[in-house]
């Protein structure tokens, strides 16, 4: 059973992802997976519960991803939550694409998403602080450190979709994963203190070397 509905997630995900949320139907998955639409409906009695259990899964990588830093913390664990929180927004890449669409017809999705948001915001601050207390950032008003932490975020979630779209690729290339970790720590490398600034770079650069 459990086997089941984790074939149906997995094909889910994939066609959702090369395809495109909008244009997959149930029908479309059976077929992909060789089942019949009653099988499924067994499991997922619609669409959108499909996605309420992918959104489970992005939940829970997204809070494993953002586990809480030792301290002190490295400039190596720092660029790899950057670098694992990407990833994680690629595999998922069709939720965000569309999270408004999704979250706009779906009010308990939005809840939940909204509930994580808020987790990751609150994380991010957390770490912002213990960078600031072990020196390794320069102080910031409470208010800046949410409005860094909230555009850091819409980076991450965001780029993905704006490389594929920029670039007219269907495909995450390392480069890409790169580039978008390093776009997002050039808004906080400015506070970084320049030692720590110049090894976040050198983890990040030796991580996706690789």
């Amino acid at each position: 059973m459990a086997g089941t509905k984790q074939r149906i997630l997995d094909g889910s995900l994939e066609l959702f992802n090369s395809r495109g949320v909008q244009a997959v139907t149930t029908n479309h998955i059976a077929d992909h997976l060789n089942m019949s639409p009653g099988n499924l409906y067994y499991h997922f009695r619609s669409k959108d519960h499909i996605i309420r259990s992918l959104f489970e899964r992005i939940d829970a990588d997204a809070r494993a991803v953002m586990a809480p830093l030792p301290t002190p913390v490295s400039p190596q664990q720092w660029a790899e939550v950057f670098l694992h929180g990407l990833d994680t927004v690629w595999r998922y890449r069709f939720f965000f694409a569309n999270i408004v669409e999704i979250a706009g017809r779906d009010e308990m999705l939005a809840s939940r998403l909204r509930a994580l948001t808020g987790w990751i915001l609150d994380w991010t601050i957390g770490a912002i602080d213990a960078l600031i207390d072990q020196g390794s950032m320069t102080p910031l008003a409470p208010d800046d450190r949410r409005r860094l932490a909230e555009n850091v975020f819409i980076i991450i979630w965001n780029w993905t979709s704006f490389a594929v779209a920029f670039r007219g690729e269907g495909r995450l290339h390392e480069i890409d994963a790169r580039e978008g970790v390093l776009h997002s720590m050039l808004l906080l490398m400015p506070h970084f203190e320049p030692e720590f600034a110049e090894r976040v770079r050198a983890a990040i650069d030796r991580t996706t070397a690789g």
